[in-house]
């Protein structure tokens, strides 16, 4: 006996011809009685376009092509079909795509055309969100251009937009900009508004991941240029990273929030304004041993980086909220060689400041110094 659906006439033989014949399925749905007009009605489905080899290299070369002659309207319409494609079928359109050079097409295209951003400010927005959708990107061919003087200002335009998408996508794309050479830091952060516009993603809580984002951009930009520090300082990052490791719960939020903080506390003149905010050694001591390897060693680092420039005033705020016991039980457990070395030489001066402080009574009593066994 031949079952219906095995025989060449039935329903998968005419799936089959539909597919290959390029008209659009149709599939019968039932209708509930009190909805339809009759028994069944026929609905149209969506088609998932997939890109072939030739439609990718070809909509690449007439992205490049337009862009060369400067037609804004052709470059947004064929943008627009990139973005649908990638939306319709992601990952198979995407690495079709990336095969073929989109994202030196688009790179290409932004450069062009940020030069007269209020010209093509649609345009620009809308190559920068597609172009988003092939994350990370430092290390991908043609993507450099984005690092041009005019692209860079376009996009600090873009992190000081009131559209909070638009802000998390320039913000995403700065990071990667700033992670291919130390050439475009300084070109970033010459430009006005680009240190604002990093500390306000932050402030203004746009998204976890721009806020992430925005961390690694400003640890980026410290690490290569420390003058920035000063900018940074000023406009209020220490105090920020403290709110931010009191009220954010996830581990990898407060880890760049300690790594920010590390990188500002290489600097002497840093060093006393992060230790002049009073949040900062609590929460200091109280991260060792309770977010991750990358956090202990964070803050180790820091409270060592601190006690080289304020030694006996920090050592008598980390006795009081459990330094002695934290750092104890991290050689105990553990850790790599030079946090074991900074923990250690951390241990043996606050041994000498406990000691100096119980045999000449020279700290008021409320401080409870002898009593200290709970962590903060």
């Amino acid at each position: 006996m031949v079952l219906p659906w095995r025989s060449r006439g039935g329903r998968r033989a005419e799936r089959r011809n539909l597919l290959t014949s390029g008209v659009t399925p149709v599939v019968k749905i039932k209708v509930p009685a009190q909805l339809r007009s009759s028994e069944t009605e026929l609905v149209q489905s969506p088609r998932v376009m997939l890109l072939t080899p030739r439609d990718a290299a070809e909509t690449c070369r007439r992205l490049e092509n337009a862009t060369a002659r400067e037609e804004n309207a052709e470059c947004f319409e064929i943008v627009s079909k990139i973005k649908n494609s990638v939306r319709n079928n992601g990952e198979t359109n995407k690495k079709c795509l990336l095969q073929y050079g989109v994202v030196s097409a688009l790179s290409s295209c932004f450069q062009r055309f940020a030069s007269t951003y209020e010209k093509h400010a649609r345009l620009l927005e809308e190559v920068l969100s597609v172009i988003t959708s092939w994350l990370p990107l430092s290390r991908t061919e043609g993507f450099s251009k984005m690092g041009s003087t005019a692209s860079l200002n376009t996009l600090v335009r873009f992190l000081n937009a009131p559209d909070a998408k638009t802000r998390q996508n320039a913000v995403f794309v700065i990071r990667e900009v700033i992670a291919i050479d130390k050439r475009f830091v300084y070109a970033l952060t010459d430009i006005e508004g680009a240190c604002e516009g990093l500390i306000n993603i932050i402030r203004d809580s746009v998204s976890i991941s721009s806020t992430k984002a925005a961390l690694m951009s400003i640890y980026r930009v410290i690490s290569c240029d420390n003058k920035t520090t000063t900018t940074f300082l000023k406009l209020g990052l220490v105090a920020l990273i403290a709110e931010m490791i009191i009220n954010n719960a996830e581990k990898s939020v407060c880890e760049r929030c300690l790594v920010v903080l590390n990188v500002v506390s290489d600097n002497e003149q840093s060093r006393e304004d992060v230790f002049r905010n009073a949040l900062i050694v609590p929460l200091l001591v109280k991260k060792i041993l309770r977010v991750s390897d990358l956090a202990t060693q964070c803050s180790v680092s820091i409270l060592w980086k601190l006690w080289r420039n304020n030694e006996d005033n920090l050592l008598v705020e980390a006795l009081q909220v459990g330094a002695f016991e934290k750092l104890l039980v991290v050689l105990q457990v553990g850790c790599e060689e030079k946090t074991k070395e900074r923990a250690s030489e951390l241990l043996r001066n606050l041994n000498r400041c406990r000691n100096k402080i119980e045999n000449t009574n020279c700290v008021d009593s409320s401080m409870h110094l002898k009593n200290v066994k709970k962590s903060f």
